[in-house]
């Protein structure tokens, strides 16, 4: 069995969400789990981030409130003011390349980002965000920099997005439940989840599944 995480570094629901799976992965020992970046701030909708100041600063309170996660003064304060890009492919890059080196910690690097962003207001269209983040899982820093901006990399990032918008998923976060059986893919959670609700339509689905065997 096999939980596909959809998400997208800039996302605050996403932010709030991913402590939720990463509980989830604790429960579920034995179960793969795998990170998908969604895309969500790409092309012609890359716009700085000033450009959502007073949308977010009325969302994050929401964000906050329902799941616990808090984001940063440097965030609040001094990013999201700031005429600094919005966009969802470095990110989505970064986590191509952390998945061939430890892709069973894609979850904890996930999280790394969004906390780095959202709480430290550091930019994750910046090189140096990486240098320091990749520092905590020995990967080294120059070599992952220069995949950071490998074509091959960019490439197959896209084909991620394109993957699931195929998919029709278009809001994040998003989870799905593959039983591995080579059948249908199973949409667990839509937008923002808690963990017991999660958990319980996890098993509704396994349970669904073995009556019908």
């Amino acid at each position: 069995m096999q939980l596909i995480y959809v998400y997208d570094a800039l996302c605050g629901w996403c932010y709030g969400f991913t402590p939720v799976v990463q509980q989830l992965q604790e429960r579920y020992p034995d179960m793969e789990f795998d990170v998908l970046s969604g895309g969500m701030i790409l092309g012609a909708n890359k716009r700085p981030w000033s450009a959502m100041h007073s949308y977010i600063m009325q969302a994050h309170k929401s964000v906050e409130e329902t799941t616990g996660v808090q984001f940063g003064d440097a965030f609040l304060n001094e990013l999201l003011p700031s005429s600094e890009k919005m966009d969802s492919e470095t990110p989505g890059i970064a986590l191509t390349v952390f998945k061939t080196y430890q892709p069973e910690k894609a979850l904890d690097f996930a999280h790394d980002m969004q906390v780095v962003l959202n709480y430290n207001g550091e930019s994750l269209s910046n090189d140096d965000t990486y240098r320091k983040l990749v520092e905590k899982y020995n990967i080294p820093a120059d070599e992952f920099l220069q995949k950071l901006h490998d074509e091959n990399f960019r490439y197959q990032t896209q084909q991620e997005f394109q993957m699931v918008q195929n998919w029709g998923i278009t809001g994040f976060p998003a989870a799905i439940l593959d039983l591995g059986n080579g059948g249908q893919l199973y949409l667990c959670a839509k937008g923002y989840t808690t963990l017991e609700r999660l958990q319980q339509t996890i098993e509704n689905i396994i349970a669904e599944s073995k009556s019908k065997q």
